[in-house]
């Protein structure tokens, strides 16, 4: 029947940063550790990473508030710069902070409104802020004006996002949307892929307990897997979604091809949205914000264990 839904496991690769400040935050004592970041500070001002590193080992040590301080450090250093403050916003939200995130990605709206990412991170960020009639009328924006064509496909994204909300909040006001396209489409499992930096050519690479890897170049599994098409211009999103999905092991990849162009950061930041049960009243969503370096890089990014049949 529609009420079984899927039990299942998400389990995330966590971002451990290796440089030697990071090394020395991590075995600094607790007391030290906020003394040990201002010490390498001066010497790390124009690196992005460092920041996020040193906010990485706060949060890992259960520091949140000094994580949250790092955090604040960078964006008041970095206000104008769209693809940082986005990152941070991302970080925050995996750590539950959504109401952190938004003043952020308001921001990131009017620095870039000509860009539907804008509009659907801070969309989702109000949902997950529990303020989900805005967060409609964010996603509506995305699937209802024209982009540039390197944006193709997120408002079919943005408008599964919309529907899965509507499901899950019956009272909302969803008039403005065409009553054509309110049709909500539950998932077992879905994975969003998103990335910091335009022009930069990631694929996410799903494989599932058959075997069977979907990607780009195989778009449809034997067991209804579906991904988006391949986005080789903008930020992403790639999106993998099933509806009915089998007992055992999913393994979510994301695949770095490089840059078409010259970037301030040799990284390239990941933002990865794991869900379970989308567009039920059961929904878990899990996120996890990973950097690579170098092109052809694989990085495992999580995993969801099905454990029981979905119907």
């Amino acid at each position: 029947g529609g009420n079984n839904t899927v039990s299942a496991r998400i389990a995330l690769r966590p971002f451990q940063p290796q440089a030697a400040y990071a090394r020395r935050l991590r075995e600094a004592a607790e007391a030290d550790r906020y003394a040990v970041y201002l010490d390498e500070r001066p010497g790390q001002l124009n690196s992005t990473a460092f920041f996020m590193d040193a906010a990485e080992v706060f949060f890992e040590k259960g520091q949140t508030a000094l994580a949250v301080r790092v955090l604040s450090n960078l964006a008041e250093m970095e206000l104008e710069n769209r693809h940082i403050l986005r990152i941070l916003a991302y970080r925050l939200s995996q750590a539950g902070l959504h109401a952190l995130a938004l003043p952020l990605l308001e921001r990131v709206r009017e620095l870039a409104p000509d860009e539907p990412q804008s509009w659907r991170d801070l969309g989702l960020a109000l949902a997950a802020a529990q303020q989900p009639q805005r967060a409609v009328e964010m996603l509506w924006e995305v699937a209802a004006k024209p982009w540039d064509g390197r944006f193709a496909d997120i408002d079919l994204t943005a408008l599964a996002e919309l529907n899965a909300l509507a499901a899950r909040h019956p009272k909302l006001d969803t008039s403005r949307v065409d009553p054509r396209l309110l049709r909500n489409l539950p998932l077992d499992l879905r994975a969003v892929l998103s990335w910091d930096a335009d022009n930069t050519d990631i694929d996410l690479w799903v494989t599932d307990p058959n075997g069977e890897r979907a990607f780009y170049g195989h778009r449809l599994t034997y067991q209804g897997g579906a991904m988006s098409r391949d986005f080789t211009g903008g930020y992403g999103p790639e999106e993998f979604a099933l509806r009915f999905a089998k007992p055992g092991r999913y393994e979510v990849r994301a695949q770095f091809y490089g840059h078409r162009q010259q970037l301030i950061s040799p990284y390239t930041t990941l933002m990865l949205w794991l869900a379970t049960g989308f567009g039920t009243p059961e929904q878990k969503d899990e996120h996890v914000v990973l950097r690579l370096s170098g092109a052809g890089q694989e990085v495992f990014v999580g995993s969801f264990e099905v454990t029981a049949p979905s119907r």
